[in-house]
């Protein structure tokens, strides 16, 4: 196949004819998956994850915390489906718009609509080693995610016209890093046995280590993400070993940035909805308990941001000295 890249001035992405065929073919399958088994929940029942097969699905927001099998399974059959037939269409013209517009609701739905805040829940719970929350729920999530990365990117490699970078991301990145931290100040403080935001008597015995470890993934996040706008984001720093003065890859930083965004979004979305339908309420002695994670959307919204810009710079062959 025949790759045409047009000339493009500097601080654009050229707009390419590509078939981006790898990632058609998987969205495909997963879809050809999706709708197996929407057909047989629609039909049996049996083994499906949500509604009142999910005990936990209404305390962790979940959005088919009511579903029933049947009529869900129908609505997971009808997407596959769909999504099959986009992925068809695209494999040979690639720049066909309705399937394209099939693939980004597909992502958005299965990235942000399916899972919910126990996705970002057992994440943090992963680096504590404690997997006892795991179960079928959640490994159908992970399942969604991996079917809306697919189409996501999809959706990116069949896209067209040229893409220019701004400096707005530099504030993007600066907001997202600001915004990262009034959660993990808060943990840590907790940690340390400050009652920050909560009376004296809510912090347990032993939540220091738990704390220390919620809190510190914040301020990590909060210092890596300053990297999508320093050197040392572009070019491994000399105290890397075997890595140093290497040009940093693209996807090194893009992809675990973007996964931040996607579960970021998924959990903060849901405590803004929590607020404003009055299930969640914040006080003078307990605003510590939620008010901190309502800066989680803003922040991811933000993160996205500042990725695309890092992500734009880096491929134009920006300088973030630039």
């Amino acid at each position: 196949m025949i790759i045409r890249t047009e000339k493009v001035a500097p601080g654009a992405v050229a707009s390419r004819e590509v078939t981006a065929k790898p990632s058609v073919v998987a969205a495909g399958v997963w879809s050809l998956a999706l709708g197996l088994v929407g057909a047989y929940w629609a039909v049996e029942g049996r083994s499906f994850p949500l509604g009142s097969n999910d005990p936990r699905g209404s305390d962790m927001g979940s959005f088919f915390a009511t579903a029933e099998p049947g009529a869900t399974g129908v609505i997971f059959a009808v997407a596959g489906v769909l999504g099959v037939a986009a992925a068809v269409v695209l494999a040979r013209a690639p720049r066909t718009q309705w399937p394209r517009v099939v693939g980004a609701l597909l992502a958005v739905a299965l990235l942000v609509a399916v899972p919910d805040v126990r996705v970002i829940q057992n994440f943090g719970y992963l680096f504590m080693g404690y997997t006892k929350l795991w179960d079928w729920p959640l490994l159908f999530m992970l399942f969604s995610i991996a079917g809306g990365g697919l189409w996501a990117l999809v959706v990116w490699n069949t896209r067209g016209g040229d893409v220019s970078s701004g400096r707005w991301g530099r504030w993007a990145t600066y907001a997202a890093a600001v915004l990262a931290l009034p959660y993990g100040i808060s943990r840590i403080s907790w940690g340390l046995g400050i009652p920050l935001g909560v009376p004296a008597d809510y912090l347990g015995v032993d939540a220091g280590a738990s704390e220390f470890v919620l809190g510190g993934l914040c301020v990590a996040g909060a210092v890596l993400t300053l990297g999508l706008v320093q050197g040392w984001g572009e070019v491994f720093p000399r105290w890397i070993p075997f890595l140093r003065g290497r040009r940093v890859p693209i996807w090194f930083a893009v992809v675990p940035a973007t996964a931040a965004s996607v579960l970021l979004i998924q959990a903060g979305a849901r405590l803004w909805l929590w607020w404003a339908a009055g299930q969640i309420t914040l006080s003078a002695s307990h605003w510590g308990t939620f008010l901190p994670g309502l800066f989680w959307l803003p922040w991811s919204l933000a993160l996205a941001a500042a990725t695309y810009a890092y992500y734009l710079r880096r491929r134009t062959g920006g300088s973030s000295r630039g």
